[in-house]
């Protein structure tokens, strides 16, 4: 990948880190956004894990809770999935840092990376991530 984009994908993942503050309310989701980086875009949302469907939280290995946040990420490169790496973490109000460990949930030729942070009661959480295809982050 050209130096220039890699650069602008790094600038845009500041971006993202700087601009999103995603509200991690319990009983609360948040709509899904994207952000667009050169050819690439990056699709995102944020909702309590108790939001899900027993059915889905149990297809995908997570634990329905209203102190579980749940971060979803997808790269797309031209509306097709593509490999990348998502890392970072969580910031809450005070301070307070928590590393954000995505993985990678294949549903046929589309991938996501899914994350959980720990919540409580009313809190606003911000992520400062480093999203991009792989071998660029």
């Amino acid at each position: 990948m050209q130096a220039s984009l890699r650069h602008h994908l790094a600038v845009g993942a500041l971006l993202v880190a700087l601009l999103l503050l995603l509200l991690l309310v319990p009983r609360t989701a948040t709509a899904g956004q994207s952000q667009s980086y050169g050819p690439y875009t990056v699709y995102y949302s944020a909702l309590s894990t108790d939001m899900l469907a027993p059915d889905v939280a149990r297809s995908y290995g997570l634990v329905r809770s209203s102190y579980k946040g749940l971060l979803n990420i997808a790269i797309r490169r031209d509306h097709k999935a593509v490999p990348g790496k998502v890392s970072g973490s969580a910031v809450n109000l005070s301070g307070q840092r928590v590393p954000v460990e995505c993985r990678e949930v294949k549903d046929g030729d589309a991938s996501d990376y899914l994350g959980t942070v720990p919540i409580s009661g009313s809190d606003t959480v911000g992520f400062e991530l480093s999203v991009g295809p792989a071998g660029d982050v």
